[in-house]
C-alpha cells in the first residue's frame, strides 16, 4: 500500500480520539501543538518527521488504548510502512502502536468510558483490518519483533485475557533499550 493512498480516504467521515475531521488542539487548548487531531497529517509525518508521527498517531487512533473508526483506516498504512524499508527505530514503535491497536480492538465499549473499541462495530473494523494487514509483516525478520507479531496473531485469532497480556509483554521486550556489553 502506497502511502500516498491515506489522502484517498475520506477521514472527514470518520470519527477518532478527538471527533471527525481535523481538529486543532494546540498550547492554548492545554495540549502540546503534536498533537493535531489530523489522522493522514499524522499518517504523513511518518516520512519527515517520526517522533511526532508516533506521538499524533497514538492520539489520533489509539488514545489511552482507546480505538475508533479511524483506526481500522489507518492500519493498513501504519503496517505498509512497518513492514517497508525502514530502520528498527521506526519499525518498533509502529508494531507497538499495532499491539496497542489489537488490544484496543479486542474489547468492547460503547460509551468510550474506558480503553477499548469506542462505537458500533469498530471492534470487528479494526480486528479485520488488523488481520489483512498483518500478514504484510511477514518480511520482518528481528527476533524482538517477530515476538511481538507472533501474539498479535494470536489475539486476532482468539481476544482472551491471556493473549492480551501476551501482546502487552511482548510490546514491553520490544520497546526496551538492547542491553550494553558494560550492562552484563
Amino acid at each position: 500500500m502506497a502511502l500516498s493512498e491515506p489522502d484517498q480516504v475520506d477521514w472527514s467521515q470518520l470519527e477518532h480520539a478527538y471527533g471527525k475531521s481535523a481538529v486543532s488542539l494546540g498550547p492554548g487548548a492545554g495540549f502540546p501543538t503534536n498533537i493535531d487531531g489530523d489522522v493522514v497529517r499524522s499518517l504523513a509525518a511518518l516520512r519527515t518527521d517520526p517522533g511526532q508521527a508516533f506521538n499524533a498517531l497514538y492520539s489520533n487512533i489509539c488514545h489511552q488504548g482507546t480505538v475508533y473508526q479511524a483506526t481500522a483506516h489507518a492500519v493498513p498504512f501504519i503496517a505498509a510502512v512497518a513492514a517497508g524499508d525502514v530502520p528498527d527505530g521506526i519499525r518498533t514503535p509502529l508494531l507497538a502502536l499495532l499491539g496497542g491497536i489489537a488490544i484496543g480492538g479486542s474489547y468492547v465499549a460503547p460509551n468510550g468510558y474506558h480503553s477499548r473499541a469506542f462505537g458500533e462495530g469498530v471492534d470487528v473494523l479494526v480486528t479485520e483490518s488488523l488481520a489483512a494487514s498483518v500478514e504484510g509483516l511477514a518480511t520482518i525478520r528481528s527476533p524482538r519483533l517477530v515476538a511481538l507479531i507472533h501474539p498479535i496473531r494470536l489475539l486476532l485469532e482468539e481476544p482472551t485475557d491471556a493473549r492480551r497480556a501476551a501482546v502487552e509483554s511482548a510490546v514491553d521486550l520490544a520497546v526496551a533499550p538492547l542491553p550494553t556489553l558494560g550492562d552484563l
